[in-house]
C-alpha cells in the first residue's frame, strides 16, 4: 500500500469512530450513568451551588446547568428570562450587573434545609468549582447563551479548563451553526443536540458520527425499545433525557443506555 493511501485511510479513521475516544472516556461501555437536571433542584434550588453539591451526596454522576452572560459580559447560572420565578428580584436577569444580581436572593421556602439561608445566584465559575470538587460530569445547556460570540463561548471553556472538568462537560447546543462554530473554535469539544422524533433517529445517527466529539441527547417519549436499539447497534454515545421515575430508570438502564437526565429519580433509590 502506497504512502497516500496510507494517509487517506489514517485521515478517515480520525474522522470516524476512534476520534470519540473523548466521548468514550466520558461514557464508557455498559455503564449507565445519571446527570440531575438544573442540579438535584429536589434538595436545593435549582441552579445552584447548593443544588450542585445536592447531586453529589445523592450519588448523581453529573449535573445539567443553565449558563447565560449578563450586562457586563459575566458568566452565571439562571434557566429563565426573567428573575421572577426562582428569585426575589424581578426583570430579565442578562440586564444586570454580576454585582446587582448578588445582592438578589433565591427563592427557599420549599426547601427546609435552606429555608433560613440566604442563597445567592452563582457565577458560572463559582458552579464548576463546585462541580469539580464533587468530581462530577457537567452537561452546559447551550439554549440560553450566544454560543456565536467567541467571548461567550471563550469564557466558559476557560472556566472548564481552569477546574479541569473540560474532559468531563459535553454542550448541548441544537443551534447547528452555532454548534460548528464551538467546534471550530474548540476542535476536541464534546458537543450534543436534542432529538424527539423518532424518524429523525437515523439521520441523527450519521451526523453524530461526522463529529469528532458527540453524542445524541434524546427526548424519553419516544426512546422505545426499537429506537435504542438503534441507537446501541450504531455504536454512538447518547443520553436520554426527561427521565422521571425509577422504573423508567431500571428499563433504560437494562438496555444499557450510557446516560439518563433527570428531575426526579434518586440514584439511591433507582439502584
Amino acid at each position: 500500500m502506497n504512502k497516500i493511501a496510507k494517509s487517506l485511510i489514517v485521515g478517515v479513521f480520525l474522522l470516524t469512530g476512534c476520534a470519540n475516544s473523548s466521548v468514550e472516556r466520558l461514557l464508557p461501555k455498559n455503564q449507565t450513568q445519571i446527570i440531575a437536571h438544573r442540579g438535584d433542584h429536589n434538595k436545593a434550588p435549582e441552579n445552584t451551588v447548593e443544588a450542585i453539591n445536592e447531586a453529589a451526596n445523592q450519588n448523581y454522576n453529573g449535573v445539567e446547568i443553565d449558563v447565560r452572560s449578563n450586562k457586563d459580559g459575566q458568566l452565571y447560572l439562571m434557566h429563565d428570562n426573567t428573575l421572577d420565578r426562582t428569585t426575589n428580584g424581578q426583570g430579565k436577569s442578562e440586564k444586570f450587573t454580576m454585582k446587582q444580581l448578588k445582592k438578589v436572593s433565591i427563592k427557599t421556602a420549599s426547601y427546609p434545609k435552606y429555608e433560613n439561608t440566604s442563597i445567592k445566584i452563582p457565577t458560572f465559575e463559582e458552579a464548576i468549582e463546585a462541580a469539580a470538587n464533587n468530581g462530577l460530569m457537567v452537561n452546559v445547556d447551550g439554549s440560553k447563551g450566544n454560543w456565536l460570540d467567541e467571548h461567550f463561548v471563550k469564557n466558559v471553556m476557560d472556566i472548564l479548563k481552569k477546574y479541569e472538568i473540560y474532559d468531563r462537560s459535553f454542550f448541548v447546543i441544537s443551534d447547528e451553526p452555532s454548534r460548528n462554530f464551538v467546534i471550530q473554535k474548540y476542535p476536541d469539544a464534546t458537543v450534543s443536540w436534542l432529538c424527539d422524533k423518532k424518524e429523525d433517529i437515523p439521520k441523527e445517527i450519521k451526523k453524530i458520527k461526522s463529529y469528532k466529539n458527540a453524542l445524541l441527547s434524546v427526548a424519553n417519549d419516544i426512546a422505545d425499545e426499537a429506537v435504542i436499539e438503534k441507537l446501541n447497534v450504531s455504536g454512538i454515545r447518547y443520553q436520554v433525557y426527561g427521565v422521571q421515575t425509577s422504573e423508567r430508570y431500571q428499563e433504560l438502564k437494562k438496555m444499557k443506555v450510557p446516560l439518563i437526565e433527570t428531575d426526579k429519580v434518586v440514584p439511591d433509590k433507582a439502584e
